[in-house]
């Protein structure tokens, strides 16, 4: 790539009059003042222009400021502004003339202006295009942008189309046979609702895109019908299927068709979109083998969640998402999820030929129930260096989402203990439980107090109340007398004395608790937790060599500052936000607060014009 950099004299002569014979002679003095002006002005400009050539910047060859050009595009292609990159063509000319003389910059199309997308296809001359357009709302100039760019097919690599299933029909099919054979990452999506109602699904004709297309690598249809022995499924490494009508959605047998044709595959996205599964339990006819997967997201019902994820082989280190609905028949019944997740052969381990299937690890934990009827559960594999209670903002190995709308027996707390038992959680470092009001201390005991690793607990609610009994409890341990202590011919017999019991407590290395929205309401109540119930568990692990270091108090109620610093006489570190809540009229009155939110010290209230303090205050107190 050669750019001419140097710019001559007089180059940005703008036109200056020349003095005729007519003139007079003020006139032609005029004209040759301005001539010498210019003639500076334009040597001025040369010089910089030299100047500028001389500086580090500008003896960067124009390959590698044509690259930094195309990381400045690709950082705005996805910004309010994706022309924003332009303005490195207003540095100088040596950058402008490299950008213009760089094709590649110019092919992500800016179709929300239209008259720059026209001038952006021809500056791209024969590069690469990558074709982005919402047509869910546009104008004719837009949609004819869109339909320019589509006729130079060959040269798109990148399609990503969003509009009403007319608009992409007449796109697709304006010419004989659309085919992108350059094609690696492919979109189509139809709104759920435009601006004059719903739309139908798209089908897409048998006349468009049946050439090969040994480059596609990401297929994502949202309401898109296919036909499933398409060669666009094939050889694909991210695969996006949401939101296909029953009547169009494939078989058992050719999903896993086209799934065999994706040795590859790392990303398989399914929502709303699998088939039916088989009337009555039925083992599956073969097994597809995903090696490569990294993330599995389903979306469906309980038996079409089952029937897929039971016919297909994850890695270990695949993150495994299921939303999953009950339907009528199974209503709160998630058992077979809870078997496949399990299953050697499903969703949380991968056979390894040289040695015993690899599981997941997980580190941390999040159960939510939301209110009334799904459970939300998330297990990360990493476990934070620092503080726990930071919310996470990676995205979870583990994320199963039950949701049932039918009446069912089953309850929130039973469908946590089969979740808790069908994931491994032996080296579960931190744990946040808000709002399964149903967990019982003993299911606290059963599914959590024996975990050796356990150092972080939230809970949310008032299951809160159960885990502390939790861990007041003991766990009563039988030991022996050491062996040389027995006497000859006595060893193997179990007698009195032989034997002694030793105590431990549960949540062995729990060190930090965050309680949030739990009422600490005085009395004998099977839903709160009493200030004097946690300062005795306190006290007990703490004389146990248990103790919990930190703990956080977040938007709980009936609880006061002086309640707090009694706290602190028990746990090293405690965190309050200080927020008071849940007191009635009387209850404020009597423990400090009026109406106007004055503090009342000893009975008085001192913004009362009836307070008199003896003192002599110069200022009003308002």
């Amino acid at each position: 790539m050669s750019v001419t950099s140097f710019v001559t004299p007089y180059e940005f002569h703008s036109g200056i009059d020349v003095a005729t014979p007519n003139d007079a002679p003020s006139d032609k003095a005029r004209c040759l003042i301005d001539q010498e002006l210019q003639r500076l002005e334009d040597t001025i400009r040369a010089l910089r222009s030299h100047r500028n050539v001389l500086a580090p910047i500008s003896q960067l060859p124009p390959e590698m400021l044509s690259k930094i050009f195309a990381y400045r595009v690709a950082e705005c292609a996805d910004s309010t502004n994706p022309l924003e990159w332009i303005r490195v063509t207003h540095v100088s000319r040596h950058w402008r003339a490299v950008a213009l003389d760089c094709p590649s910059l110019w092919g992500n199309l800016i179709f929300t202006r239209p008259r720059w997308s026209k001038e952006m296809l021809k500056r791209s001359k024969m590069a690469s295009l990558f074709v982005k357009a919402d047509l869910s709302c546009f104008t004719p100039r837009i949609f004819d942008a869109v339909r320019l760019a589509l006729l130079h097919a060959s040269r798109i690599q990148n399609l990503q189309l969003r509009a009403g299933s007319a608009n992409i029909e007449r796109l697709l099919t304006s010419g004989p046979s659309f085919q992108i054979p350059m094609i690696r990452s492919l979109s189509l999506s139809v709104p759920r609702s435009l601006r004059f109602g719903a739309d139908e699904d798209f089908t897409l004709p048998d006349t468009v895109l049946t050439e090969e297309t040994p480059y596609l690598r990401r297929l994502e249809l949202h309401r898109v019908i296919i036909n499933w022995d398409s060669q666009l499924l094939k050889g694909l490494t991210h695969l996006t299927i949401h939101d296909v009508t029953t009547s169009a959605r494939p078989t058992t047998d050719q999903l896993m068709n086209a799934l065999e044709r994706m040795p590859v595959l790392e990303v398989l996205d399914i929502q709303d979109a699998l088939p039916q599964p088989p009337d009555g339990p039925s083992s599956p006819d073969r097994i597809v083998d995903l090696p490569q997967l990294a993330l599995l997201s389903i979306t469906s019902t309980v038996p079409e969640c089952v029937n897929l994820v039971s016919c297909i082989t994850i890695p270990a280190s695949a993150r495994i998402h299921l939303s999953c609905s009950g339907t009528e028949t199974t209503g709160g019944d998630f058992s077979g999820v809870m078997r496949v997740i399990s299953n050697p052969r499903g969703a949380a381990y991968r056979q390894e030929k040289d040695g015993p299937p690899e599981r997941k690890v997980i580190r941390v934990l999040h159960i939510q129930h939301e209110v009334p009827i799904s459970l939300v559960v998330q297990g990360w594999t990493d476990a934070l260096a620092t503080d726990e209670a930071v919310p996470r903002v990676n995205a979870p190995d583990i994320q199963l989402h039950f949701s049932w709308h039918y009446p069912s027996q089953t309850t929130v707390e039973s469908i946590t203990a089969s979740v808790c038992k069908a994931i491994p959680i032996a080296r579960l470092r931190s744990l946040r439980m808000a709002y399964v009001d149903g967990f019982s201390t003993k299911m606290w005991m059963s599914t959590f107090g024996l975990l050796h690793k356990l150092h972080s607990m939230h809970v949310a609610g008032q299951s809160a109340h159960a885990l502390v009994a939790a861990l007041h409890e003991e766990i009563q341990i039988e030991t022996s007398t050491s062996p040389s202590a027995t006497p000859e011919g006595m060893k193997g017999i179990r007698r009195p004395g032989l034997c002694r019991k030793r105590s431990a407590v549960y949540f062995p290395q729990l060190k930090s608790l965050t309680m949030e929205d739990v009422s600490f309401v005085d009395g004998d109540t099977s839903a709160t937790t009493t200030l004097s119930d946690l300062q005795n568990c306190l006290v007990e692990r703490s004389e146990r060599k248990a103790e919990i270091q930190e703990l956080r108090l977040q938007e709980c109620s009936h609880l006061l500052e002086e309640d707090v610093k009694a706290l602190r006489y028990f746990v090293p570190s405690v965190d309050w936000d200080e927020i008071v809540q849940g007191f009635s009229e009387d209850e404020e009155s009597e423990y400090g607060f009026n109406d106007m939110g004055g503090y009342l010290f000893g009975g008085y209230d001192v913004y009362s014009e009836d307070l008199d303090l003896g003192l002599d205050l110069d200022f009003s107190i308002f």
